[in-house]
């Protein structure tokens, strides 16, 4: 699945920078196309980890994930000197934590969880001051969510399986051009489908949120 994704990846590389130019609106800047890494932080602050029952204590992903971290691969193309377009691959991991409650009332731990997939996108850049530029982006994509297992009692369950999802980030940066390429710190929402679970009335849950932290270097062409 990982050499298929990056096949794909590597395919939509070569499309978009073959994409012809648009031909209306501002000039793009003389390099037009490139290619972007980046790493991240991400923090779970949002959804529910847990049996999705009413009558249980709620179980969040931040109880039963810890701070994680991620990759992302890019390609991009400036359509106009504010605007570009970009593809991408997203890798990103959470490590499991021990926690009480919630389905799991004699306690449990959790095993690690990650999402790995492909996203469509653009970047919006606007003002700028002292050689830094704000930028807004959004990525929309479909990520394959990990299965994993939890441990309670001395017995390991199944929790979750393998499933694709829907993905999406939205979020704010700054840009700082460095000779032929250019730095960039950001903060974005990432936001992904639930899991699939292994039994509902246990392992039910909800879309996980997460705020990722990042810092990047792109080359442009």
């Amino acid at each position: 699945m990982t050499r298929h994704l990056a096949r794909t990846f590597c395919i939509l590389c070569l499309l978009v920078c073959a994409a012809p130019a648009p031909a209306q609106g501002p000039a793009p800047p003389s390099r037009t196309y490139g290619f972007a890494v980046g790493a991240f932080a991400a923090s779970f602050f949002g959804g529910n980890s847990d049996s999705t029952d009413p009558s249980l204590p709620q179980t969040d992903y931040s109880d039963t994930f810890g701070t994680g971290a991620g990759l992302r691969l890019e390609a991009f193309r400036n359509f106009t000197s504010e605007a570009r377009g970009q593809i991408g691959l997203v890798y990103t991991k959470w490590p499991g934590k021990s926690f009480t409650g919630g389905a799991f009332p004699a306690g449990a731990t959790y095993g690690d969880f990650s999402l790995l997939g492909p996203y469509l996108g653009g970047r919006a850049t606007f003002g700028g001051w002292s050689g830094f530029v704000p930028y807004l982006v959004v990525n929309l994509g479909a990520v394959y969510l990990s299965s994993i297992d939890v441990q309670s009692g001395g017995v390991t369950m199944p929790y979750w399986t393998g499933r694709w999802r829907e993905y999406m980030e939205v979020g704010v940066g700054i840009v700082r051009r460095t000779g032929n390429g250019a730095l960039t710190f950001d903060v974005r929402l990432q936001d992904f489908g639930k899991p699939s679970p292994n039994n509902p009335a246990i392992s039910g849950s909800s879309a996980g949120i997460s705020l990722l932290f990042g810092v990047g270097y792109e080359w442009e062409r």
